[in-house]
């Protein structure tokens, strides 16, 4: 089962990493798997990323599904968790979701850690994409 890390990038970096997207996975899973100097990750972080407004995003998720307004929940046997810092989707049936966050946002960069993917998420999402 995959793991996807979904992350809104600011506009200026959007523009810059959209050509380079293997540099971004790099940071971001450097930011990830950081164990020490937690002010440089923030700071990096902040640079990079917008803060995610999960309360308008909760609140349009559990109207949408028919949820009970919370930040973890499942949807089709898929498990989402909204934080400010990133999205975490596990599961087997993304399409949907994916396509609910292009809604959100055009600028967010899916990562999965673990497998070593990634991609922008303005680009088609297919259940081909997600299952390869």
């Amino acid at each position: 089962m995959k793991e996807y890390n979904l992350f809104v990038i600011k506009k200026e970096y959007y523009d810059y990493y959209q050509k380079n997207p293997l540099f971004l996975f790099d940071i971001l899973k450097k930011l990830y798997y950081m164990k020490e100097d937690f002010n440089y990750g923030i700071s990096l972080y902040s640079q990079l990323c917008e803060r995610i407004n999960i309360f308008n995003l909760k609140y349009y998720l559990n109207k949408k599904y028919k949820l009970d307004n919370e930040r973890t929940f499942y949807v089709d046997k898929t498990f989402v968790e909204l934080k400010h810092t990133r999205i975490i989707i596990r599961g087997i049936n993304y399409n949907n979701l994916l396509e609910d966050f292009k809604t959100y946002s055009k600028n967010i960069f899916v990562c999965d850690f673990i497998n070593n993917d990634y991609f922008w998420l303005t680009g088609k999402v297919t259940l081909s994409t997600i299952m390869a």
